[in-house]
């Protein structure tokens, strides 16, 4: 096999994109590593050709003008053509998530031989010199070959589309990384240490007070163990159901406020410690790497470090921030999940109110308990008609609903009754899409994205299938948008100088840009979200929030 290079090399590979078929594209395995971009391989089912990119100028363009291409893992393979030529493809066949999407949620093994092996293909050690790396590039195109009707098969060539569009956007936020102030989070670590140790050594000296000492005189409890402190307290004469933080807050002070405050601080030194700073790249910047169905419901998911987990208010977002001259802007979809509900549920009330631009809470509050509802009048209503909504959104029951609204489970049982007689049309089609999703094994969203169910046969396994198959066609077609956002943005940021996405989580997306583009990317984050929801969403329209600021914020 020969290492083609130059306008030869780019001939070529012209004739392998022309054959039938979506051509694939391979690295050397060093590369996937962060090695040098040696040689890639460009194949079809039938052929396959080997070329040297440094010594073929022209790839890079050529590249950026296919669409899609095929590979294993696209995303890495997107990051190691960003990182080594400048920029990628803008659509890629990931045969990795194919894979996921066929699945549906069940396990199956997704290594590249896996895959192949379960399609009769056997793939070559890419590693054992020029011909094996091109037989194991036609070997992958093969396989793609043979995944492709089987999307058709399934009614999954619209997720597929989804998935190819979201590749490029993810990998080039991974690439670029989000800005971050070491420094702040270091003192904010430690002032949160130290605010930990202190309410620690007054709550053991609350319970040393009132009687809990050991032999040497010491106070033995554990507050970090639930079984432990729910002990002591039953001694004191506070026996609590769990040790969840809100429990422990409702406890009389200073003991119920303080070790309220002690869980939250436990959680912040846990989740936002010394630990969080090792994943700060020498750019000083964060380069999280993000799952791109790292949920069954088909929701990104995101590690090293977790970005999803931070919490909305905490002062630790505001390490997150533009450097001097930049800014971020946010766009987050308002109510995305509830919208989706009312699409699919046909519901006019829902309907109306947002077509109306109302206050969803609140509507239904007036409507469930005939009284007038706002964020300022009755809000303690507005409070739980939002529960309900969110709740049946997560497949939520009665015992889950008490427990959010602080009620009796009569009373949830009450307030959930009240509310499917209000809104019959939601509670028929929550029942109607639990019922259809078990008869055919399957959950799916709009877009037609599966989640097959496994129901046994006792009453408590059949139940969460249930609230699953209630949950994911909701959840699964947020994600669903959020993809096709990422890719719709992803588009127009090209023709942005200096303007790239950040971060995303769930129905929120963050673009730093320089501080003078920031009207202009304003814009294009209002009118790409809401043109993405509009392709999933037929009657119901999104509504888009956007914020500019220097740090991370909602």
């Amino acid at each position: 096999m020969e290492l083609l290079r130059g306008d030869g090399g780019l001939a070529a590979a012209r004739a392998i994109f022309a054959e039938p078929g979506i051509p694939v594209l391979e690295v050397v395995p060093h590369a996937r590593a962060g090695g040098a971009l040696a040689a890639v391989a460009l194949a079809s089912a039938a052929s396959a050709i080997v070329l040297d990119p440094a010594a073929t100028p022209g790839l890079a363009a050529l590249l950026a003008s296919t669409s899609p291409l095929g590979a294993h893992d696209a995303k890495t393979v997107e990051r190691v053509l960003l990182r080594t030529l400048g920029s990628g493809a803008p659509r890629w066949a990931c045969l990795r998530l194919t894979e996921m999407l066929l699945a549906g949620g069940r396990p199956v093994e997704l290594g590249p031989a896996d895959i192949a092996a379960r399609y009769g293909v056997e793939l070559a050690d890419p590693s054992a010199g020029l011909d094996a790396f091109a037989q194991h590039a036609r070997g992958l195109a093969q396989v793609l070959a043979a995944q492709v009707p089987l999307l058709k098969r399934d009614g999954l060539t619209w997720p597929s589309r989804i998935e190819a569009g979201a590749v490029a956007p993810l990998a080039a936020m991974e690439h670029h990384g989000m800005a971050f102030d070491a420094e702040r989070w270091k003192a904010l670590d430690i002032a949160t240490e130290r605010e930990r140790v202190d309410v620690r050594r007054q709550l053991l000296g609350v319970f040393s007070a009132r009687g809990e000492r050991d032999l040497l005189g010491a106070a033995p409890v554990d507050l970090d163990n639930d079984h432990a402190l729910k002990q002591a307290l039953a001694r004191l004469g506070h026996p609590v159901a769990d040790a969840r933080r809100a429990t422990l807050a409702a406890l009389p002070p200073p003991l119920g406020p303080m070790l309220a405050r002690y869980r939250e601080l436990q959680k912040l030194a846990n989740a936002y410690g010394e630990s969080f700073l090792t994943h700060v790249s020498a750019d000083g910047r964060l380069h999280a790497t993000f799952e791109q169905i790292g949920a069954s419901t088909g929701r990104l998911s995101c590690r090293e470090p977790n970005l999803q987990s931070i919490v909305k208010d905490a002062p630790y977002r505001e390490c997150f921030r533009a450097p001097p001259g930049r800014t971020l802007v946010i766009g987050d979809y308002a109510t995305c999940e509830l919208r989706i509900l009312a699409e699919m549920s046909g519901d006019p009330v829902f309907a109306e109110a947002f077509a109306r631009g109302e206050d969803l809470h609140s509507t239904v509050a007036s409507r469930v308990f005939g009284k007038p509802v706002s964020k300022t009048q009755n809000p303690e209503l507005r409070e739980r008609a939002k529960a309900v909504n969110f709740g049946l959104v997560y497949g939520m029951g009665a015992g889950g609903l008490a427990r959010a609204v602080d009620v009796d489970l009569r009373q949830a049982e009450d307030l959930l009754r009240r509310y499917f007689e209000t809104f019959p049309r939601i509670g028929a089609f929550l029942a109607r899409t639990a019922h259809e999703a078990l008869e055919r094994g399957f959950a799916r969203t709009l877009t037609g994205r599966r989640l097959y169910l496994d129901a046994g046969p006792d009453r408590s396994s059949r139940g969460a299938a249930e609230r699953v198959a209630k949950n994911m066609p909701i959840q699964g077609t947020s994600a669903d948008i959020t993809k096709i956002a990422l890719s719709r943005i992803h588009g127009r940021l090209a023709a942005e100088p200096g303007a790239f996405m950040v971060n995303t989580v769930h129905d929120e997306i963050v673009v730093e840009c320089d501080e003078a583009r920031a009207a202009s990317i304003h814009e294009t984050l209002a009118t790409e979200m809401q043109a993405a929801g509009a392709e999933v969403l037929r009657s119901v329209p999104v509504a888009v929030d956007v914020a500019t600021s220097r740090f991370w914020r909602k």
